[in-house]
């Protein structure tokens, strides 16, 4: 699906020093975002989709795989495609690049594990939710 040398190489010219994925899940026309718990020590509180770092050795589909399960319980049926991502920082990490995934997956109830709360929301819904730009851009995105 994604040609990870390729992006690895960027990444490396763009001195990223680690990466991480989001995954869209959709149904009925809804997107599913999960809330950063509020003691959290980044983005406390704030919205986003599932995701996170890509571990050593692991391949990024297999981190958005991995994270999916971890985060919402949910397993991955079948990658569907990337949209846009972004570059961010946190306290501990310089330089982290998101690679975005659409997925569909496979029946079955979400159970949080890094979270406090889902929910299933519309593009127009976007605005509503606590997050910053990068966040909604990446939602809006998610819809595209």
């Amino acid at each position: 699906m994604i040609d990870e040398d390729s992006i690895r190489q960027k990444a490396k010219e763009d001195r990223v020093t680690h990466f991480a994925t989001g995954i869209a899940v959709f149904k009925d026309g809804k997107l599913l975002v999960v809330r950063r718990v509020a003691h959290d020590d980044f983005l406390a509180g704030e919205w986003e989709l599932p995701g996170g770092g890509v571990d050593a050795g692991e391949s990024i589909e297999q981190s958005a795989v991995r994270e999916l399960k971890e985060e919402t319980n949910l397993d991955v049926e079948k990658m569907i495609g990337t949209f846009e991502g972004f570059d961010y920082t946190t306290p501990k990490k310089p330089k982290v690049r998101q690679i975005n995934f659409k997925v569909s997956v496979k029946p079955g109830d979400i159970a949080l594990t890094e979270h406090d709360m889902f929910k299933w929301i519309t593009v127009n819904e976007i605005k509503e939710l606590k997050t910053n730009h990068v966040m909604q851009n990446c939602l809006v995105n998610a819809f595209k």
